[in-house]
């Protein structure tokens, strides 16, 4: 019935539960970071201009989503997409990490504060939709 009248029949979204949950990240090794600088930059260089894109032409961005998805089109173009934030707060990281200790994802509490390194991230990508960097740190 509510269906009927334009409600959805989701009551609440993943982000609503836990926002800002970090679906996925870029991992390199030290060894791979040493032998392959450059690389690496184009990479993180691509990134940049593939959220540019995503920002400032969404609707043709969307209609790619089908494709790497599977999920049909029209709930592609009317879907929420997470702004894209490339320097995630530490204390999202940790409150993340003890919800998969809390849950049993993970068995133990793994120092990630370690293994997490900004310093590759070209400066476009730094700020992109952040005022500043350090609000992120």
């Amino acid at each position: 019935m509510l269906e009927s009248h334009g409600a959805s029949r989701i009551l609440a979204s993943f982000h609503d539960i836990v926002p800002n949950w970090i679906f996925a990240g870029l991992y390199f090794s030290d060894d791979y970071l040493k032998e392959n600088p450059e690389l690496t930059q184009k990479v993180l260089n691509g990134m940049v201009k593939s959220f540019e894109f995503i920002r400032t032409n969404e609707e043709e961005a969307r209609k790619f989503l089908p494709k790497y998805t599977k999920v049909e089109e029209d709930l592609c173009m009317i879907a929420a997409l997470r702004e894209y934030s490339p320097i995630e707060p530490m204390d999202h990281i940790l409150t993340q990490k003890q919800l998969m200790v809390d849950y049993g994802f993970i068995k133990n509490e793994a120092p990630i504060e370690k293994m997490i390194d900004y310093s590759f991230l070209p400066q476009e990508l730094k700020t992109l939709g952040h005022s500043s960097v350090e609000d992120k740190q």
